[in-house]
């Protein structure tokens, strides 16, 4: 074997290799990417735990279900009154609260800002838009959760 095979060898190798990484990050996302992704993530189950923790301070379970107290006033009153999981009050990556407006006796707005979109064919009530968004619980009647 010559010289000239090893380093033609040597470059087609590379750049094997080189488009492989490549096609990792096409599939995968690039870390950075990643990072976020998982931001979006922790803030949606932030939410979704905020949600459990206040339909079981105030539904009294039964057929149908009916109010046993009101509605907390704030994200810091929820987080007081926990029992069965610890509440994150505020985001994972900026450290801004998050925010909950108690709208009538079982309604309450609780809103976040995600990095990304998501469209989800399941759980589909927490499909929200890049940027802020604010999903409006009833929790007579709450959403699913996955």
């Amino acid at each position: 074997m010559t010289w000239r095979f090893h380093v033609t060898f040597a470059v087609f190798a590379t750049v094997v290799v080189a488009l492989v990484i490549a096609w990792g990050f096409v599939l995968v996302g690039s870390p950075g990417s990643r990072r976020l992704e998982r931001f979006d993530e922790q803030r949606l189950s932030d939410l979704q735990r905020i949600v459990r923790e206040v339909q079981a301070m105030v539904v009294e379970a039964g057929k149908p279900p009916s109010l046993k107290g009101v509605l907390p006033k704030t994200l810091e009153g929820i987080a007081e009154k926990a029992r069965t999981e610890r509440i994150k009050l505020s985001d994972p990556e900026t450290g801004e609260p998050y925010t909950y407006v108690a709208k009538n006796e079982s309604t309450f707005e609780l809103c976040a800002t995600f990095t990304y979109a998501r469209n989800s064919d399941s759980s589909v009530f927490w499909n929200h838009p890049a940027g802020t968004h604010c999903f409006i619980v009833d929790v007579l009647d709450p959403p699913p959760f996955y």
